[in-house]
């Protein structure tokens, strides 16, 4: 049973059925396709609220590695899902599946966290 919080911002795309996946380190216990998780905001604070029960459809391993060019401010650097690199269609459509939006907001997030190794587990929302 995965347990997952949010940040605010993220929300409206999470209940919107827009965010579909979550980018998370590597945990002891790596949900599986099948399990239910519970996607949740303000975790651990009073009024947290969950958001969806939802069922695992699939887990990846994620890699993202780069920075940021100083004269442009571009980001350069490479992300690989289960070892294979992504081309640029496939960036931006990362980013929008996580609750971003462009593959360029997304790298802001990421800023000073890099590299990164994690996974990314998706999700189907399940009907009460």
């Amino acid at each position: 049973m995965g347990l997952y919080n949010f940040q605010k911002r993220f929300v409206p795309f999470i209940e919107s059925g827009e965010k579909t996946h979550t980018i998370r380190a590597t945990r002891k216990n790596i949900d599986k396709p099948g399990n239910t998780v519970h996607l949740y905001t303000g975790l651990r604070q009073k009024g947290a609220r969950l958001l969806m029960r939802a069922e695992c459809t699939k887990v990846e391993e994620i890699h993202i590695e780069g920075g940021w060019e100083a004269y442009s401010g571009d980001f350069f650097g490479d992300v690989k899902i289960d070892g294979s690199s992504l081309m640029e269609d496939e960036l931006q459509q990362l980013a929008r599946r996580d609750g971003f939006e462009s593959f360029a907001d997304m790298m802001e997030f990421w800023r000073g966290r890099l590299p990164f190794d994690g996974h990314i587990i998706h999700w189907k929302e399940k009907k009460l």
